[in-house]
């Protein structure tokens, strides 16, 4: 299929608001090919430097090498056709794509210290420091095991001005890290370490947190190590990119005798290898997870029985942790021995050996929220669970204490520290799957996705809600019942076809309780989320059926209706959607009128104030179909009545008073009334422009 250019951008543009993941990687790959094929080699170009960051910041580094080099190819070609900014963005990336290169084995080691080479000609032509190129340099040499070249590097960098082109404040300090830890110079490595904890980039501050675990535990600062880890993590956990930094915090759990901790990351993260961004970083993974397994074997736990999220529709099957031990020993050999063949030395292998054998060191660190005595509001009552486990756990009642944990978590998410209801849940629900005890592990299941969506990981929310709604087919234990649960998970994913569809779902259970309100109010909203083309005639059909029964409320019934005429507007049944609009003016008129005698001697209330902002969206929308119908003047006299119905006239963001405005111009344009048109224009700030992007 061929595109023209204004169809290019578009897709280009569409591309910003899509997921990292393989949709978004495709679409970016689709604009490149058709930019080619027409020619168009700046905007090919942009795409490509655009496509390059994505790449890089996700988990496919090695498409992220094919993207630049075509850019790189063609400013050498032509620089004087891309100019200075495409210079800089060029030499800024380079540093990812060596970054990255060196930890492919199948890559040729020449092939790093090339790249070097040319980032070192084209920084020095520029007449730019070379802080960058001695920061790459070192970081390559830690990786095969060069730590004297490492060191020196390190310390010619450190001598070394900064300037536009070096990495932030936080990532250099990682990587200054990195190298002083190999070296084992861990006090230094944290006073360099710790002033960039505050930093902030795409990589920040969960770099340097889990760079600086291992010296905080080898020097026993296991308080430090606890808090960096939980931040850390609360910033890894949804990314398959931090797989490496994964790697570091699986290591912290071994140290510091968390091996129960250990396991709940990887049973959860063991997908991402197969979206591991290198070898590397698989490699590693694999290593500190196999510490984490011996830890466990050690415990007597070898024959645990480890469960796995789907992800991308499949799902691992269950494992043990003896035979999941075996398979990753095997796997972080295998590519480290590869790596060894490429770098002509055994480094890597000795190095994945040590962190497989990795053991606690000194004093283990009480992680578990069950260990914490809190102060914070809602702590009289955390304590006396946390009390009950220990009590419940040294008295052999081992249910007991499983319930216990996950009233804490519940208390927890109850006293809105969501952080740490995530961390007493995950704990709970081991424990509760373990002992068999099903009902309390999916109701703690339940528990676990609200405090991630509370806590800000709506995407980990709705992946165990969804995965929960899909196993249970009748009500999930607790409350609420299964149609709330189905129009939250609408709620948390937003928009689209698949909150469409769950907010449908919701509204068949509401219809089956006689709930008609709510019912009203999924429907409405499976029609404003961008249902599936295929599945608006029969939500319209549901729509009218549910507006045909009787005592519903009139707010309900309204925003029904206009959700009904939205649909039908863009399927171009004018007629119907005006009706739908007319009726629905008519019920929210009547009703604001009501409120508003019930009202004339106090203060607006919030009902009315939300009644009168439903019926000025319902007039707006009703101006823009009467419009495009051929009547500007009852177009106009809509729009006037919405106009006087939007509140804060002098706030120039209210969308609602701008939407009202422009339809109200394009009304008097129709019908000949420029002058005044022309004149609510200038007194409002609109443009040809803003008249254009209006869509009705």
């Amino acid at each position: 299929m061929s595109h023209t250019e204004q169809e290019l951008r578009k897709l280009y543009h569409d591309t910003f608001s899509m997921p990292k993941g393989a949709a978004k990687f495709a679409a970016l790959e689709e604009v490149m090919r058709h930019a080619d094929a027409l020619g168009l080699v700046e905007f090919a170009f942009d795409v490509r430097m655009q496509a390059t960051s994505v790449f890089q910041h996700s988990w496919v580094p090695a498409k992220a090498f094919l993207s630049y080099s075509w850019c790189l190819a063609a400013y050498d070609r032509e620089p004087e056709r891309f100019g200075a900014r495409a210079e800089h963005r060029l030499l800024w990336n380079i540093k990812w794509m060596i970054y990255s290169v060196h930890q492919f084995p199948e890559v040729p080691l020449q092939r790093a210290f090339d790249l070097l080479d040319d980032m070192e000609r084209r920084y020095r032509r520029g007449g730019h420091s070379m802080h960058a190129v001695l920061q790459h340099r070192g970081l390559v040499a830690e990786s095969v095991g060069e730590l004297e070249q490492a060191q020196e590097f390190y310390e010619r960098m450190d001598r070394t001005r900064r300037d536009s082109l070096s990495d932030c404040a936080g990532c250099v300090p990682s990587s200054q890290v990195r190298t002083l830890v190999a070296l084992g110079r861990d006090e230094e490595a944290i006073r360099i370490g710790e002033p960039a904890r505050t930093s902030f980039c795409s990589e920040q501050p969960q770099w340097i947190n889990s760079e600086l675990l291992l010296p905080y535990v080898r020097t026993g600062r296991g308080e430090q190590a606890l808090e960096a880890h939980r931040s850390a993590y609360r910033r890894i956990r949804d990314n398959p990119h931090h797989l490496a930094e994964l790697a570091l915090n699986l290591r912290f759990c071994v140290h510091t005798g968390n091996a129960g901790r250990g396991l709940d990351l990887i049973e959860r993260h063991l997908p991402w290898l197969g979206q591991a961004r290198t070898p590397l970083a698989e490699a590693e993974f694999a290593a500190a997870a196999v510490a984490v397994l011996t830890a466990l074997e050690n415990q007597g736990e070898g024959e645990l029985l480890l469960r796995f999220p789907a992800a991308e529709g499949r799902r691992r099957p269950d494992t043990s942790v003896t035979a999941l031990a075996a398979e990753l020993r095997e796997r972080a050999l295998d590519i480290a021995a590869r790596f060894d063949t490429r770098n002509g030395n055994d480094y890597q292998s000795n190095r994945i050996r040590r962190w497989m054998a990795a053991g606690p060191i000194g004093e283990s660190v009480p992680m578990s929220v069950f260990s914490v005595r809190a102060h914070t509001p809602g702590g009289d009552r955390v304590r006396g669970l946390i009390e009950k486990v220990a009590a419940a756990t040294a008295t052999g009642d081992a249910e007991g204490a499983a319930r216990a944990r996950l009233a804490a978590a519940e208390a927890l998410l109850e006293a809105e520290r969501p952080a740490e209801a995530v961390e007493a849940a995950e704990e709970a629900i081991r424990e509760l799957e373990r002992l068999g005890m099903t009902g309390d592990a999916t109701r703690c299941q339940v528990l676990l996705a609200r405090a991630y969506e509370q806590d800000g990981h709506r995407a980990e929310a709705v992946r165990r809600l969804r995965e929960l709604l899909e196993k249970q087919h009748g009500d999930l234990p607790g409350s609420p019942d299964r149609p709330e649960w189905e129009a939250t998970l609408g709620e948390w994913l937003r928009y689209g076809p698949e909150a469409s569809r769950w907010y449908a779902s919701a509204a068949q259970g509401f219809a089956a309780s006689g709930r008609t309100a709510e019912r009203l109010s999924a429907l409405r909203r499976a029609l404003l989320c961008n249902p599936a083309p295929t599945a608006v005639a029969e939500l319209l059909a549901e729509a009218e059926s549910a507006l045909a029964e009787p005592g519903t409320p009139v707010e309900s019934r309204a925003g029904l209706l206009h959700a009904c005429a939205r649909m039908l507007h863009h399927d171009g049944r004018l007629t119907e959607a005006a009706t739908h609009l007319a009726t629905a003016r008519d019920l929210l008129a009547g009703a604001s009128a009501a409120q508003s005698a019930q009202s004339a001697q106090s203060a607006e209330t919030a009902e009315t104030a939300e009644t009168a902002e439903l019926l000025g969206e319902i007039l707006t929308a009703l101006a823009g179909v009467r419009l495009r119908l051929g009547a500007p003047d009852a177009a106009e006299e809509a729009a006037r009545a919405a106009l006087d119905l939007t509140t804060d006239p002098d706030d120039p963001w209210n969308e609602a008073r701008w939407n009202a405005v422009v339809v109200l111009v394009r009304s008097l344009r129709a019908r000949g009334a420029r002058t005044e048109a022309e004149q609510l224009m200038a007194d409002h700030g609109l443009d040809e422009e803003d008249l254009d992007e209006w869509d009705g």
